[in-house]
């Protein structure tokens, strides 16, 4: 694990974050709206919850077509997205720890890696249920409910994380400043 954050921690540098961004821009611009197409009904994992009545109601008005097309997305551009955006945010943790000097653990890269497991967790199960479609799974539909909420949880946390990282590294430098 210390070779892979000293790896982190030796890459990292604001041109390839500014490099990944526009790579990550292409995501949720191109490629999973026109792979996961879903219509005017949305995907499900864009909402924050959803229980198994909302699911299936769900699964049921996008058609036999947009289902096929959204497996695809899911084990496809969905699949790169998450481990996209959990290295970005692990970069973006290594950049401020490294230029802001803040003295937290360097372990702390790893947390964006959370979200992106239950990502793709969240992925792997509605693989599965659009793949039974019709036949109902309600236990593990219900769950994939809250996978999905627990992914948009970590990822509030992440945000609200960095932000105060960027708020304590500046106050550091300013304070340091001021001696």
């Amino acid at each position: 694990m210390e070779n892979i954050i000293a790896w982190f921690f030796k890459v990292t540098n604001i041109r390839l974050i500014a490099g990944m961004c526009a790579i990550y821009l292409i995501f949720p611009l191109y490629l999973l709206p026109t792979i996961i197409d879903t219509g005017s009904v949305g995907p499900l994992d864009l909402l924050f919850w959803y229980n198994q009545d909302t699911l299936y109601q769900m699964f049921t008005s996008y058609g036999e077509a947009v289902r096929a097309r959204y497996i695809i997305g899911l084990l496809t551009a969905d699949l790169a997205y998450p481990i996209l955006y959990g290295t970005l945010l692990a970069m973006i943790f290594a950049m401020l720890i490294k230029k802001l000097s803040i003295p937290f653990s360097q372990k702390i890269i790893f947390i964006p890696y959370i979200a992106v497991i239950f990502d793709l967790t969240e992925n792997s199960i509605l693989v599965f249920l659009l793949n039974t479609y019709p036949t109902k799974h309600y236990v593990l539909a219900d769950t994939a409910g809250f996978v999905t909420a627990m992914k948009w949880s970590a990822i509030l946390s992440i945000v609200m994380l960095l932000t105060y990282l960027v708020v304590y590294g500046m106050h550091s430098i300013k304070g340091k400043g001021q001696s």
